[in-house]
């Protein structure tokens, strides 16, 4: 018999490629609530995650063998004009899921992000200072302490900025780039925000790999790129118009959230413990040649 894992946020954009990618190994049970998901190989559970009662009721029900919480609300101008709902979900009930999993002793594996860090470094390893520049990345970094403090045994995950299958998410970065370069518009990117961008197939495939490991480990793709730089690679994967991408930068564009300029992450101690992400082009490449899996 497979072994049971639970993910959290399994009609998001993570969650999905998740799904795909544990179903051949596992009995899986993807908790939604504002949306479901359209995949036969895994169980659909409607829970609204800040619900602890009806959490640890399904969580006593189900007996997983592990816990991967990919829930979020990770639009960082969204939480940082909505704090006290985004702390809900970001902190409250992630705390809530890590006491659930230790009581039970479950293995528990957090998705955080890469913008805990305020981006004046780059190329950051697991131990150094977190200090983020948004109401989001504030958020994961209270929440990653939260995990830690409540169940230490627990794995965190740092995550990059992500693309991946374009049936995922019809806001997915990916997804709305492509769209706008088909109907032959403008496409302005930053050439001063760098982020260790990586497709989250491999992602999904390194969480799975790593959900037995504890602690804090930075999962990302090997190359350093600016968004800029991710589109020109994608634009030419794709076969689309590079005329229409132009250059610019951050300190042009107002915002609600702040950006880091750098949060590229150094990925050697999950690379020594077999993560082995596909290139940006390896990537985009099994996307556009519709052989992702």
């Amino acid at each position: 018999m497979k072994k049971k894992l639970i993910i959290t946020g399994a009609s998001g954009f993570l969650g999905y490629h998740l799904l795909r990618m544990a179903s051949a190994d596992w009995d899986v049970y993807g908790i939604t609530h504002s949306k479901g998901f359209d995949f036969k190989s895994a169980a659909a559970i409607n829970c609204d995650i800040r619900n602890y009662i009806e959490l640890g009721n399904f969580i006593d029900d189900i007996e997983p063998d592990a816990v991967i919480h990919a829930a979020a609300i990770s639009d960082a101008n969204f939480c940082e004009q909505n704090k006290e709902l985004s702390n809900d979900v970001n902190i409250e009930a992630t705390k809530n899921l890590a006491g659930i999993c230790c009581d039970f002793k479950i293995p528990f594996s957090f998705t955080s992000t890469d913008l805990v860090f305020d981006g004046k470094q780059g190329m950051y390893k697991e131990d150094d200072a977190k200090n983020s520049l948004s109401v989001y990345g504030e958020q994961k970094s209270i929440a990653e302490e939260e995990v830690l403090r409540i169940y230490p045994e627990a794995t965190l995950l740092r995550l990059p900025l992500m693309f991946g299958a374009q049936e995922a998410s019809a806001t997915n970065y990916l997804q709305k780039f492509i769209r706008q370069l088909k109907k032959e518009e403008e496409v302005y990117l930053f050439n001063d925000e760098y982020r260790s961008v990586c497709g989250a197939r491999s992602i999904a495939d390194g969480i799975l790999k790593l959900i037995n490991n504890t602690g804090i480990i930075h999962l990302a793709g090997k190359e350093k790129l600016s968004r800029y730089e991710f589109g020109l690679k994608a634009a030419k994967a794709f076969g689309l118009d590079e005329s229409l991408l132009l250059s610019s930068s951050q300190k042009n564009v107002k915002m609600a959230a702040p950006r880091p300029a750098d949060v590229s992450l150094d990925i050697s101690k999950a690379l020594s413990f077999g993560f082995a992400p596909f290139s940006v082009d390896e990537e985009l490449k099994l996307i556009a040649t519709h052989k992702y899996f």
